[in-house]
């Protein structure tokens, strides 16, 4: 593992100056696991170098090995204190290598491919100060603007009651509990430390083993320790979709496997392996016994109606009528991908993470 550091040094810094900066311990870490490098790397630390940086200064771990990392011209920007981990792996690995050189005392993770709002350091410091039970912060996302008809259709799937039952939020109605994600998620580092693999290696902080889920499982592990999660939709940041439809696919049936082995979710995912394979049964069946006609057409008649009205909300609000036709498709994937990987019994592996 290398590490570097990236400071520039504006006309009105000495060499003296910027070291003396890189020398101060700053409070908060800011930790981008880079897994989409290219334009929206340059993007996400184009937006933070104008987010608003806490009393007490952040820097950010920029960790991967995409070849972005090592141009010059990405780092454009002056008075950030960043630092580039260079490693190999999946992005547990990843994260494991940007926690070990993170010096701040709240870890505050992020994707390489999210935009920040100006004020978004200044409302996790509010919010930790609103919370202090909790350990663990739990933000909220948005779509930046120019999406497609793909990102737009996504973005409302993975956020509908129908597509993911609600467990992407903190409030209301939910098929599962809450738990944060790595693209807007703050840790106290000493909680993290106290919850670590074997209890000793401050290294392993998230599974090596997991290439999804590992926000899960690392929290999973906080709140065994006694921690506290509160979630805080004030806390925002843009996220693009980089991803197709295929890759959304085999994601998501290993997401359903990891739960499986994690044991979350577990309620929801059987719903959807009864649904998802006990209606295409009673449909058959029906063809044979008469009387389970009526069953089958029932329950086919509600999840068709509830997608459909799903995708028609959707399209209504993003103000696109194709949509309509393409949330609904989605969503069906979707759980289609949770049953198969929840029953699957060998393990689709999917190093990509959105």
């Amino acid at each position: 593992m290398t590490v570097r550091w990236n400071v520039s040094i504006s006309s009105q810094q000495s060499h003296d100056d910027v070291c003396e900066e890189v020398s101060l311990r700053p409070k908060f870490s800011v930790i981008l696991p880079v897994c989409h490098g290219g334009k929206f790397l340059a993007h996400a630390l184009a937006t933070l170098a104008d987010v608003s940086a806490p009393q007490d200064g952040f820097e950010v771990i920029i960790a991967g090995n995409k070849p972005e990392m090592n141009d010059p011209a990405v780092f454009t920007f002056n008075r950030m204190q960043s630092r580039t981990v260079d490693c190999e792996g999946n992005r547990s690995v990843i994260l494991n290598a940007a926690c070990a050189a993170a010096r701040g005392s709240i870890w505050v993770f992020a994707d390489d491919d999210c935009i920040f709002p100006g004020d978004w350091l200044l409302n996790i410091e509010h919010a930790l100060i609103a919370h202090p039970e909790a350990v663990v912060l739990g933000g909220v996302e948005f779509l930046p603007h120019g999406a497609g008809v793909f990102d737009l259709a996504l973005d409302e799937a993975l956020n509908s009651f129908a597509g993911t039952g609600g467990v992407r939020g903190g409030r209301g109605v939910r098929a599962g509990r809450y738990y944060p994600k790595l693209w807007n998620m703050t840790v106290l580092a000493a909680a993290a430390k106290k919850a670590t693999l074997d209890g000793q290696d401050q290294c392993l902080i998230f599974d090596p083993s997991l290439c999804v889920h590992e926000d899960v499982d690392l929290v999973q592990r906080i709140e065994a320790c006694g921690g506290k999660v509160a979630y805080v939709p004030e806390v925002m940041v843009g996220h693009y979709r980089d991803t197709n439809f295929v890759s959304f696919f085999k994601r998501n049936v290993c997401m359903a496997q990891i739960s499986r082995r994690l044991g979350i979710h577990r309620g929801a995912h059987l719903a959807l392996v009864a649904l998802m394979i006990g209606l295409p049964i009673m449909g058959v069946a029906s063809l044979v016994v008469e009387e389970l006609k009526g069953f089958f057409l029932a329950a086919l008649g509600v999840y068709t109606a509830v997608v459909i009205l799903t995708g028609s909300k959707g399209a209504v609000k993003k103000k696109r009528a194709v949509l309509a036709g393409v949330i609904p498709g989605l969503i069906v994937a979707l759980h289609v991908a949770k049953a198969a990987g929840y029953i699957l019994p060998f393990s689709v592996k999917e190093n990509y993470n959105p």
